[in-house]
This record gives structure tokens, sequence and C-alpha cells, in this order.
């Protein structure tokens, strides 16, 4: 066994055993809320897994290629441009963790103004050495939001100006997408993500989680991770 593994169960065992130490200054009433808590996230990881096993979302778009390249929305959120096509009244973008549906993800939160759009926008510069561009995220609406009747959220997604993918939302739970985009190589691509609450902007919890632009290109070939 390498030493690196060795040193990774081993910091795994001394969490362990810490975590058992505090455990046991735990009175009853805590150990039953402890033990509630743990079957949550069990439950809830689990439940993402099988979420992750429906699609596979790092497949290359053909066997001889390989993911070389990524670029991470969240990291580069403080680069983005984040403004309303019209007035920003109520709205709110920013990046935190959200709950859709009980399960909980990194997410660019973006709830859209009273009137019109709100808009979170990135420059991206794409290697020279991608042959293939996909866009991988997810779409929800936060727990807790009731929306009902025609009361519906867009989602929108624009790359270079040009609309490239939308849909309208009303339930919680996450929405999985892999999007194939146009070949940008050695090109800068202007990529914005777009909420609407069409007029009725009352619970739009609009959420995207993890977007991920992910690069393919010859197996051979490596580029560093951006974001």
């Amino acid at each position: 066994m390498a030493k690196s593994d060795n040193r990774q169960i081993d910091a795994r065992r001394e969490t362990m055993n810490a975590i058992v130490r505090r455990i046991s200054d735990l009175n009853e009433q805590s150990l039953t809320q402890l033990s509630q808590y743990i079957s949550y996230l069990k439950w809830q990881e689990e439940l993402w897994n099988s979420l992750l096993d429906e699609q596979d979302q790092g497949a290359a778009p053909d066997e001889h290629q390989a993911l070389i390249w990524q670029f991470d929305f969240l990291e580069a959120f403080p680069a983005a441009r984040k403004a309303s096509t019209r007035s920003p009244k109520l709205m709110e973008i920013k990046v935190d963790r959200a709950s859709c549906g009980m399960v909980q993800q990194p997410a660019l939160w973006e709830h859209p103004p009273v009137i019109g759009s709100a808009v979170c926008e990135y420059t991206v510069a794409v290697p020279a050495e991608v042959d293939a561009l996909r866009l991988r995220f997810a779409v929800g609406i936060r727990d807790g939001a009731i929306m009902e009747g025609d009361n519906l959220c867009a989602f929108r997604i624009l790359v270079n100006g040009m609309r490239l993918w939308s849909t309208t939302k009303q339930t919680n739970e996450w929405e999985r997408y892999v999007l194939d985009l146009p070949s940008l190589a050695g090109q800068e691509v202007v990529i914005q993500f777009l909420t609407d609450g069409l007029g009725n902007p009352s619970w739009n919890w609009a959420v995207w989680a993890e977007p991920t632009l992910l690069g393919f290109g010859p197996r051979h070939k490596q580029i560093a991770t951006t974001g």
C-alpha cells in the first residue's frame, strides 16, 4: 500500500476517534438527535449518488477523447458580472449551499428581480487544445418555496448572446442537465446564466447546482483546471 494511502487511513482513523470521544460526552437527547442527523446525511448521500448513476456526466464524446480541462463557475463567481435586465429590486445573486428536494449542493443562487431577469455573466477563455465542450449543471427551487398555478421561474443560458437552453420550473427537486456546446476552442466565450419570474417573482428561489464547463480533447493532453 502506498504511503499516501496509509496517511489517509491514519487521518480518517484519528478523525473517527475524535468524533467518538466527543459523542461520549453527549446526553441521551443529543444522542437521539445525532442519530437522526446521521441517518439524514446517509440518505442524502445515497440519493445524490443514485442521481449521478443515472447519467454519466463526465463521459467523453467519443472513446478517443478524455476530460482535459474544466471551468468551475462557482469558484470563478467573484469575477462574474452580476446584473439585472431592468430593475434589480429584490434580486439576489450569490454562491452558497442550497437544498432542493432535501438534497444539498453547492450552488449559484439567482433569485430574479421583481421585473426582468437576473443575469450572472462569465467570460471564459477556452484552451485551444479543447476539441469538444459540455456544460454540466442542475437547476432547482430551494426547499421552502411554495409555487403553484401559473407561478413559474424561467432558467436560461446564453452563449455569446445566443440562447443555448431554457426551461421553466415550479418544483423544488434538482433537475440535471449536460449540454453540448459549439466548437469554441481558443476563443473567449461569454456565458450567461439568467432567471426570470415571468411577472410573478414570488417564491422564485432559483438555484444552479455546481455549474461546470467540461473540455474534452486527446487523451495524452491534460490542462490545468480553471475557475
